[in-house]
């Protein structure tokens, strides 16, 4: 391991173990999904959000640039602008999914993981970090191997909002 990837890997870990310096809330929880709210800049925790799956061993598979989508094709749709700035990261854990699957094959459904990051064009510098919830279905085996999936979401989404 290169000694910048050492310090950076390093710094990340200490960061996550500091207090939030800004407060965060959770704004909509429902049995579908979980969405958390912080007062800041977009850029800024859309850093953090990559720091925090990156931080976790992971690798971002695909970003979907929701908001550009949306304002591009909003003039042809009669539309107006939802967000100023909204992606998807999309990502996938070989451990979790592993767990997940050899307990319940059919669980391929559930991969892959996906976390959202926006900013409402109706609330500048509020930005909002969300994921669709796992469902915690199936045997025993199963429930733990998804609960831990949930877990794995929600650590990294208040990890990214924890700065």
């Amino acid at each position: 391991m290169s000694i910048v990837r050492l310090a950076f890997l390093s710094t990340l870990a200490l960061l996550l173990l500091l207090p939030a310096t800004q407060a965060q809330e959770m704004i909509l929880e429902t049995e579908d999904r979980r969405i958390y709210t912080v007062e800041g800049e977009y850029a800024f925790y859309r850093d953090m959000l990559e720091s925090a799956i990156t931080g976790e061993g992971l690798v971002i598979n695909a970003v979907g640039n929701i908001a550009t989508m949306l304002e591009r094709t909003g003039a042809d749709l009669g539309g107006e602008n939802l967000y100023l700035q909204g992606e998807s990261l999309e990502f996938c854990s070989a451990v979790y999914s592993r767990r997940m699957m050899e307990a319940d094959p059919h669980s391929i459904v559930f991969c892959p993981y996906v976390i959202a990051i926006y900013e409402l064009a109706t609330e500048p510098d509020t930005i909002h970090i969300g994921y669709q919830r796992v469902p915690i279905v199936g045997d025993e085996a199963s429930r733990k191997a998804l609960q831990d999936v949930e877990d794995l979401l929600d650590r990294i989404a208040n990890n990214a909002m924890a700065f």
